[in-house]
C-alpha cells in the first residue's frame, strides 16, 4: 500500500483480507477510505476499482454497512461502458438480480448473445439467463418476452397469464399481456389489461419503464399520457440509468410534444454506450423526432398473428 497509496482497488482488496482475518475495524478504514477516493483516471486502475467496488455493495458484501445493491447497479453500468466484456456484462446482470430486476437482466444477457460467436461464451450467456428465469416468479414473463421478439405473440400470452394468475397486480406483466391481446386482436382485452395497469402503483423499476413505454407510445388515444410517461420514466433512472429508459423519457417528451427535449435525451441516451442495436433505434427515433413525429410502436394484428 505505500507505494500506491491512492489506487482505491488495491486497499479494497487488502479490505477483503483483512476479513478473511476478521480484522473488521482495519478491513472498515480501508472501505471507508476506498469509497471516499472514488474512480481512478487510469483505466485498468478505473476497471479493478469498479470491479472491487461492486464486490463490496453487493448483497453479499463483506461488510453489511457497506451493502448498497442499487449503488451496485450503477458502478456495474460504469464498468460495462468502460470496457463491454461478457465477464462484466455478466456481472451486471447478476447485480440486477440481486435487486430481482430479472427483465433487465435477461436483456443484457440476450443482447450480449447476439454480439458474441464463441460457443464458449454463448454457453455462459445462454446458463445465465436459464439461471435467472429459475430464481425469478416472473420466469415464464421472461420467456414471453422472447416470444414477443420471435411474433409468437399466443405463446407469449399465455406465459404473461400464467404469471398474472399467481401475481395479478404486476403492472409489467399487464403491459405486456396487453401488448399481445392487441398483437392477436382483442383490442378489447388489451384496452382492459392496460386498464388495470394504469390503476396500480408501480412498485418497481421495470414497472415504471413499462407503464412509461404505453403511456408513451401505444395507439390508443385515451391511454397515452406524455407527461406520465415522462414522471415515471425519470424515477426509473433515478433507480437505474439505462439506455432503454432514456428513450422512453424522450417518447414521452414527443408525446407532449417537446420534440427539443425528446432530441436532447436522445443524444444523451447515444452517449451512454448503447449496443449496435440500441444505437440503430435511437439514431431512428432522433430523425423521427426532428421531423416532429410522436413514437408509435406497432399494437396491430400481423399477419398471421400468434406464431407458433
Amino acid at each position: 500500500m505505500e507505494n500506491a497509496p491512492d489506487i482505491p482497488w488495491i486497499r479494497l482488496r487488502r479490505g477483503f483480507c483483512q476479513v478473511k482475518l476478521e480484522d473488521m475495524e482495519a478491513a472498515r478504514l480501508d472501505f471507508e477510505k476506498a469509497v471516499s477516493q472514488g474512480i481512478s483516471k487510469d483505466k485498468s486502475d478505473a476497471i479493478n476499482d469498479l470491479q472491487s467496488l461492486i464486490t463490496l455493495r453487493s448483497k453479499g458484501g463483506p461488510m453489511a454497512e457497506f451493502r448498497d445493491p442499487k449503488a451496485a447497479i450503477g458502478l456495474a453500468i460504469r464498468l460495462v461502458e468502460m470496457e463491454r466484456t461478457t465477464d462484466n456484462i455478466l456481472l451486471e446482470a447478476a447485480c440486477l438480480a440481486e435487486s430481482e430486476q430479472y427483465m433487465r437482466a435477461q436483456e443484457l444477457l440476450v443482447a450480449r448473445l447476439r454480439e458474441v460467436e464463441g460457443a464458449e461464451e454463448k454457453s455462459r450467456l445462454k446458463d445465465a439467463v436459464e439461471v435467472f428465469r429459475r430464481q425469478s416468479k416472473f420466469g415464464p414473463a421472461l420467456e414471453g418476452l422472447e416470444l414477443e421478439k420471435e411474433g409468437k405473440f399466443l405463446e407469449a400470452l399465455d406465459r404473461y397469464t400464467a404469471v398474472l394468475d399467481q401475481a395479478p397486480d404486476t403492472a409489467w406483466v399487464l403491459v405486456r399481456r396487453a401488448h399481445c391481446l392487441a398483437r392477436t386482436g382483442d383490442t378489447a382485452g388489451a384496452k382492459a389489461d392496460l386498464r388495470r395497469a394504469n390503476r396500480l402503483i408501480p412498485e418497481t423499476a421495470t414497472d415504471r419503464v413499462m407503464l412509461a413505454w404505453a403511456k408513451a407510445t401505444c395507439p390508443f388515444l385515451e391511454y397515452r399520457d406524455g407527461a406520465g410517461a415522462v414522471s415515471l420514466a425519470k424515477r426509473a433512472l433515478q433507480d437505474e440509468p439505462l439506455v432503454q429508459t432514456y428513450g422512453i423519457l424522450a417518447a414521452g417528451y414527443a408525446e407532449m410534444g417537446d420534440f427539443r427535449r425528446a432530441q436532447e435525451t436522445v443524444m444523451v441516451a447515444l452517449s451512454k454506450g448503447p449496443t449496435p442495436e440500441e444505437k440503430a433505434t435511437l439514431q431512428k427515433r432522433l430523425e423521427q423526432f426532428r421531423l416532429k413525429k410522436a413514437q408509435r410502436e406497432d399494437w396491430i394484428p400481423p399477419s398471421g398473428a400468434g406464431g407458433g
